[in-house]
């Protein structure tokens, strides 16, 4: 790993029905490495693959760095993973938690939050694909989230 990029391990971003989710955040230190013009950089939500049943954020931490020495900031997650009597729709409500989350510290990180993607393996990306493409439709069943009331898109 470069010494221009920081990574905070288990960083909490939403408690769901008692599960604490955590994620890493990878950021270059924009301070040193950036222009001065830049409002921030722009980040991904990673989302581990594993058959929605395993896996591990521990899935990006090659591409974490990487991207992140590179100016894109990644933000690795955990999830729900699904069981015979809970399989849907929680997993994506935890993506899309992510999403709130990364968006609501967006200035305390250095990123730009009109400017967060996904980024999914597997399980993951189609976990990544349903949260990019439901609209409103999984939020609002955690209101007790930090940032719950956060968009998840960037109005044009």
């Amino acid at each position: 790993m470069t010494d221009r990029v920081t990574v905070e391990n288990a960083v909490a971003y939403a408690n769901h029905d008692g599960i604490e989710l955590v994620g890493d955040l990878f950021l270059l230190q924009a301070a040193k490495y950036l222009p001065k013009s830049a409002k921030g950089s722009p980040a991904l939500v990673a989302v581990h693959g594993g058959g929605w049943v395993a896996g591990a954020r521990s899935a990006f931490q090659y591409w974490g760095p990487h991207l992140a020495a590179r100016g894109i900031a990644v933000f690795a997650i955990s999830y729900r993973l699904a069981t015979k009597s809970k399989m849907f729709p929680q997993a994506v409500q935890d993506v899309l938690a992510g999403v709130q989350f990364l968006r609501g510290k967006a200035n305390a990180f250095g990123i730009d939050p009109a400017r967060i993607g996904l980024l999914g393996a597997s399980a993951g990306a189609h976990l990544a694909a349903l949260a990019a493409l439901s609209g409103k439709k999984f939020t609002g069943s955690y209101p007790q989230d930090p940032f719950a009331a956060t968009e998840t898109v960037s109005k044009p």
